[in-house]
């Protein structure tokens, strides 16, 4: 993930941007998370029109921070060990 595009013109960063499919078979993920990751707004992505059928794409860097950033808290860790069954909570 340690890719960098520069603009070699301003000599900035360029994001590395990727459909949907493409980023879920780069992480090894289902494609719907990545969907609902985005839609949800907990990593960068943009629709390349207007119309509400228009590809979607994502921000490489930005599932991959998601992904670094995310762990099972220690409270997580204790109700598995349990076998306790919690109902996930769902936006829809």
């Amino acid at each position: 993930m340690s890719e960098v595009y520069i603009n070699s013109n301003t000599n900035t960063q360029i994001a590395r941007m990727e459909g949907i499919k493409e980023a879920a078979e780069l992480f090894g993920l289902p494609k719907h998370l990545v969907r609902t990751l985005a839609r949800e707004g907990k990593i960068k992505a943009v629709r390349v029109s207007d119309s509400p059928n228009a590809k979607i794409l994502i921000n490489i860097q930005s599932l991959n921070d998601y992904f670094n950033s995310s762990f099972i808290g220690s409270d997580e860790q204790e109700e598995v060990s349990c076998s306790i069954i919690k109902p996930i909570p769902v936006k829809i």
